[in-house]
């Protein structure tokens, strides 16, 4: 008799532990970033990491809750590749090569969110800049988050 109460107990914990999400566990729906995994290497030179994914849903949801506290970001979806622009300059001893300086990464999101009961798909730009890849040490990145356009559903 005990062993099956101690079963039971058991059972119950794990349902438990399974059907309650933990703090670090995102409910965001993500999609459409597949079109990025070609370049993935270049957007590791930004330095946040190979999961570009995480960084990008992680730093969508920073801004929105800086500009509007309260906010839930539900869904976010990359709707095209992202912008990669690099910089350089010429090495001195040939022209022919070049040391990368800068390097950004846009992605154009399309961002659903819950705001105090409103739901709005928010058109969003996520930019990633870096400079001085050149320099050790002397590395700075900027995100630029740039709201499009909105429609409330």
């Amino acid at each position: 008799m005990q062993s099956i109460l101690t079963l039971l107990v058991i059972t119950f914990l794990s349902i438990s532990a399974m059907a309650e999400p933990t703090k670090n566990e995102s409910s965001v729906e993500v999609s459409g970033f597949d079109c990025a995994d070609k370049s993935a290497h270049m957007i590791e030179w930004l330095g946040l990491g190979k999961d570009y994914r995480s960084f990008v849903v992680s730093d969508v949801e920073k801004e929105l809750s800086k500009q509007q506290p309260g906010s839930q970001l539900l869904k976010l979806e990359c709707t095209g590749e992202p912008e990669l622009l690099t910089g350089a300059l010429p090495q001195e001893k040939d022209e022919s090569k070049a040391i990368l300086t800068r390097f950004s990464a846009t992605f154009p999101l399309l961002a659903t969110v819950n705001l105090s009961g409103s739901i709005w798909v928010l058109n969003i730009d996520q930019n990633y800049y870096i400079e001085n890849l050149n320099i050790p040490g002397e590395r700075k990145l900027t995100q630029n988050f740039t709201v499009k356009g909105s429609d409330k559903q």
